[in-house]
């Protein structure tokens, strides 16, 4: 008997000893995910980029002139399917020239069998570009498919509408709001700055219309036909200023 409660309280003891040492224990501590702010650096120091649709089913990411010094930059593309939510990352070295990655609308096997998305109709992109001082931008590119031969098409934020007969022969275009544009431009930029790409070379003439951020009675869109700034008579509304322009793969309004 006494025997038998000697067994016991040994046992109770023991197990008591091991729950205490397990009650003490804490899980390692989970390091927090940092995410880096974006567009925080002023539009006149941002690069210019645009996407370019290749064919229907690439489309490249092209970082045209930069104005902050920067190494590389690492990019993730996302865009929205008829059915899922799609992406692509990678990293781009940055050259004293036009630097750029060229993207597939689909997967790939390690076997070689490809899935094409289809339904594309854009999303966003984030640019984060490392150097002596790194900084993040992420913007919004509308991805386009026009087999109907329409005519009007627009920004993914409603902030650029553009109307053009010379655009309905167009089969895929990209609006993206650009972060930053290429030059100094001839006047305060009071806008953001919107890359019109296209399959095939642009030419002719639109309608455009863009929304500023802020009313100016100067207010002028003008355009960048790949050398030079080219200025278009403006009727300002407000904060809503219209022209008839050329076709030209990037667009801004500024004042004087």
């Amino acid at each position: 008997m006494l025997l038998a409660l000697l067994i016991m309280i040994i046992g109770i003891f023991s197990y008591t000893r091991i729950n205490k040492g397990a009650v003490t224990q804490t899980p390692p501590a989970q390091k927090k995910k940092v995410i880096a702010p974006t567009n925080i650096i002023p539009v006149s120091e941002r690069p210019y980029v645009e996407i370019d649709p290749v064919d229907s089913r690439n489309i490249s990411i092209q970082v045209n002139v930069m104005k902050k010094a920067a190494d590389t930059v690492d990019y993730e593309i996302e865009y929205q399917t008829d059915s899922s939510l799609e992406g692509a990352q990678g990293n781009i070295t940055l050259g004293a020239s036009q630097s750029k990655a060229q993207i597939l609308l689909g997967s790939c096997s390690a076997g070689g069998a490809c899935r094409y998305h289809t339904g594309v109709v854009g999303g966003t992109l984030l640019l984060k570009f490392n150097g002596t001082s790194n900084y993040s931008l992420k913007q919004e590119w509308n991805y386009i498919q026009n087999p109907n031969k329409g005519t009007q098409f627009s920004s993914k934020d409603a902030k650029f509408q553009l109307e053009s007969k010379d655009l309905a022969n167009q089969t895929i275009m990209i609006i993206y709001n650009s972060p930053g544009y290429p030059k100094d431009s001839p006047g305060t930029a009071i806008s953001d700055p919107y890359s019109l790409t296209a399959i095939s070379p642009l030419k002719g003439a639109a309608n455009l219309t863009m929304r500023t951020t802020e009313e100016a009675v100067t207010a002028q869109i003008i355009g960048w036909n790949g050398t030079i700034w080219k200025a278009f008579p403006s009727k300002v509304d407000g904060k809503t200023v219209s022209a008839s322009v050329e076709l030209l793969p990037l667009y801004l309004v500024v004042k004087k």
